[in-house]
């Protein structure tokens, strides 16, 4: 492996080695392929520990695929990046208006993440996944980091239409806690845009291995996470300045959300009358002063 192909990228010679790797060296190139848009981010020594392995181990991996260090593997990954961290980004910033941004690109930006985003997911995928999560008897919401907040927001739009939804990693509780008992009537909607903490992927095989179905929304970096969803919705996140765009990733949770609705039909509709006519007796709501509107 030594004698690598020096134009082949870090990718390509993780992939003619694969099959050559012990277990160890596998798991670290499970995790440089996962975090092949972000290795900006990460020391040698923090991706060993991503994948359990030592940093000797780490250090006899890069050479073994032909390159001296981990910072030259890094170097040639970054110069061939679909896109990097914040502050890549803001190193690349070379004026005072392109520093402050520009609107209108940003806005052209999100609609072509939009637009490649509904015309790479296949529409069978997004039946399957609505079958998943309409059909499951107690389904589990999760997502980490910037995740969290979509996971969040998806959990409130399909407990408001469906019974026996719980939100992970909320009120305390270790998620060995809230996943215990994962059953082939449960299912889970998962949320994991970059970057990805280990323990989704945990849930996602624990779910797996239980025979519990699991519909992922992700981005173009996810990789072997990906591959342990029964479905996968991947959007197009790439932002036109210095953060990522989550903007087809809420149009796909929401069109996903409406769809499930729409399957369930009746007991949707009622278990949303039922929220509102609550909120009603409650008054926890404030309504609006129709003298405003005229």
């Amino acid at each position: 492996m030594r004698n690598s192909n020096q134009d082949d990228n870090l990718e390509q010679r993780i992939l003619r080695g694969y099959d050559t790797f012990s277990p160890a060296e596998r798991r670290l190139a499970d995790a440089l392929i996962e975090y092949r848009g972000q290795l900006a981010r990460y020391s040698a020594t923090e991706l060993a520990h991503e994948a359990d392995v030592s940093k000797a181990t780490a250090a006899r991996f890069f050479q073994k695929l032909g390159y001296d260090s981990f910072r030259q593997a890094r170097r040639q990954a970054l110069q061939s990046r679909p896109w990097g961290s914040p502050l890549e980004a803001l190193a690349e910033i070379t004026g005072p208006l392109q520093g402050r941004g520009n609107l209108g690109r940003h806005v052209a930006n999100d609609i072509h993440n939009l637009t490649q985003t509904a015309e790479a997911i296949d529409p069978g995928d997004i039946e399957r996944a609505v079958a998943i999560v309409a059909g499951a008897q107690r389904l589990l919401v999760v997502g980490f980091r910037n995740s969290h907040a979509f996971a969040t927001y998806a959990f409130a739009v399909v407990n408001s239409i469906k019974p026996d939804v719980h939100l992970v990693g909320i009120g305390g509780l270790a998620l060995s806690e809230q996943i215990a008992a994962l059953g082939t009537n449960d299912a889970i909607l998962a949320v994991g845009f970059r970057r990805r903490p280990y323990a989704l992927r945990q849930i996602l095989e624990t779910a797996r291995s239980r025979g519990t179905a699991s519909v992922l929304v992700t981005d173009t970096t996810a990789s072997e996470t990906a591959n342990l969803a029964n479905i996968t919705l991947t959007c197009q996140c790439q932002g036109a300045y210095l953060f990522d765009s989550y903007v087809s990733g809420l149009t796909i949770l929401n069109f996903l959300c409406s769809a499930v609705a729409l399957e369930l039909g009746d007991p949707a509709w009622g278990r949303l009358s039922e929220i509102e006519d609550l909120h009603n007796e409650f008054g926890d709501l404030i309504q609006p002063d129709k003298s405003e509107n005229q």
